[in-house]
């Protein structure tokens, strides 16, 4: 795939910044701060922003995952927002693929404990430098999530888009794995986020003894074609796991109120998975 021109990037982060629900009364000043962060950047000055009311995140410049809170706050607004919404001081969450923890930031902002598991080494790093700047309890594990604990590979130098691999490579890292049957042990969580680019249904095969105990409330999981190049196969598998265990998929509207959908979607938006007792709202 060739990658896009700076001139269709800064177009891209423009309509971004000038078009999100969050700076709806602040246009000008949100590309303001989006420019002075570019500036920094390039003189190798990483900005520190704030996520939710309180917590703070450091940027640097081509860093995918955290620049997003720099031109928004927050940046993923429906899905953001369903978990302001949902979580309440003292609830466990655990955010799978933290990256660079502006989900786990987000959530300690809203008064929840954290587990934040990212199996990379230099994300881990980034990771535990912008907990250490915030006072939350927030607790990192450095590892990947599947069906089974063990060893895997993980892709390297991919940013956002590092995945895991079933055999060795010398593009890839070795990692630890554990699962989240065992992160868990007998804990309720309140919320699991789970982005792992396409593995995603391993980690949900890992909490298949918690799925089936009600004590994960609601599930954010990504939901695009990665897990047909990872696994080589669609969203149906996933889908199938979590309605067994009597979960229903929604998606959050723009107030983060989760709204059931009938069928399997095919399209790229984080998809939401609900305990049977758990919040949801009839279809508007």
């Amino acid at each position: 795939m060739t990658a896009a021109s700076p001139a269709t990037q800064a177009w891209h982060v423009l309509t971004f910044v000038w078009t999100h629900p969050a700076n709806r009364h602040h246009r000008w000043r949100s590309l303001a701060r989006a420019c002075r962060y570019q500036v920094r950047g390039r003189l190798g000055r990483p900005t520190v922003a704030t996520i939710g009311k309180r917590a703070r995140i450091r940027v640097s410049l081509h860093d995918t995952a955290a620049a997003k809170v720099i031109y928004a706050n927050p940046p993923d607004w429906n899905e953001m927002w369903a978990w302001r919404r949902h979580l309440r001081p003292g609830d466990l969450f655990v955010d799978v693929g933290s990256n660079a923890g502006s989900y786990a930031l987000w959530a300690a902002d809203a008064g929840a404990e954290v587990v934040a598991i990212e199996p990379s080494g230099a994300a881990a790093a980034t990771l535990r430098a912008n907990v250490a700047l915030n006072p939350f309890p927030i607790t990192v594990r450095q590892c990947a999530l599947s069906a089974e604990p063990g060893q895997m590979w993980l892709t390297r130098d991919r940013g956002t888009t590092n995945h895991l691999l079933d055999a060795p490579s010398a593009e890839a890292e070795t990692v630890d794995v554990d699962t989240l049957d065992n992160i868990l042990g007998d804990r309720t969580a309140a919320g699991v986020k789970i982005d792992v680019e396409g593995a995603e249904r391993l980690v949900l095969e890992g909490a298949r003894r918690a799925l089936a105990e009600g004590r994960i409330g609601v599930l954010q999981i990504e939901w695009n074609a990665m897990s047909e190049r990872v696994l080589g196969e669609s969203r149906v598998p996933v889908a199938d796991l979590l309605t067994g265990h009597g979960y229903r998929l929604a998606r959050p509207d723009r107030h983060g109120v989760l709204r059931p959908v009938t069928a399997v979607p095919s399209s790229s938006d984080d998809m939401f998975a609900v305990a049977p007792r758990g919040p949801l709202c009839r279809p508007s």
